[in-house]
């Protein structure tokens, strides 16, 4: 997904050379947990192509390899995991792995200066989400910010005004993990559609 690509969040590309601010997660470093969900691909060998929940105990179940424990690594770290046990069965393989959901993570995207993958403490409001990522960007519209989520099987997407928030005329909604905050871009709208292929019933709709 690219930021430049008009009509969808921005910001969540897994750039590898993304640090770490205010204690939360950039995008680039942010490591595998439980429950996400990872986009496998082996080059030229379709069949070993899988989307693939991270288990509770922190492993994937993979074609050839197996169970595999994937929590804790970043995705360049897991690529080359699974490297290594393909090579058992194949010549040269080529893994790449993307985040296409995180589990226990909150994303914050769009309009931020600094998209942030944020740990799920239970207590993290949206002003604070938003905080976490530098806050919004030239371009953000304050009065429209996106809280995707998935809940009973359907993705449910609300828009919240921050300037009310901050005003005291509306509730500062708690994040929780898998949540995903998108924050549009003045003049522009974010359909439910540009946001909820990255909820996982909507991942996993795709499969069915």
């Amino acid at each position: 997904m690219a930021r430049g690509d008009p009509g969808r969040p921005a910001g969540l590309s897994l750039a590898r050379g993304d640090t770490a601010i205010n204690g939360a997660t950039a995008v680039g470093d942010y490591r595998i947990a439980p429950r996400d969900i990872l986009q496998v691909a082996v080059f030229q060998v379709q069949d070993l192509n899988n989307t693939v929940q991270v288990s509770e105990d922190g492993t994937v179940t993979l074609p050839l390899v197996g169970k595999v424990q994937l929590s804790g690594e970043t995705t360049y770290e897991a690529e080359q995991t699974l490297t290594g046990k393909l090579r058992k069965f194949l010549q040269s393989p080529q893994v790449s792995i993307s985040v296409k959901t995180y589990g226990k993570r909150i994303t914050v995207s769009g309009e931020v200066k600094t998209p942030q993958v944020l740990p799920d403490d239970g207590n993290t409001t949206l002003t604070q989400g938003i905080a976490g990522a530098g806050g919004l960007s030239k371009l953000g519209n304050s009065s429209r910010v996106h809280i995707a989520r998935s809940k009973d099987q359907h993705v449910q997407d609300e828009v919240y005004n921050l300037d009310d928030i901050q005003a005291g005329k509306a509730p500062d909604p708690v994040l929780r993990g898998g949540d995903i905050v998108v924050v549009e871009s003045s003049g522009t709208r974010v359909a439910l559609e540009s946001v909820k292929d990255l909820l996982p019933f909507a991942i996993f709709a795709s499969l069915m």
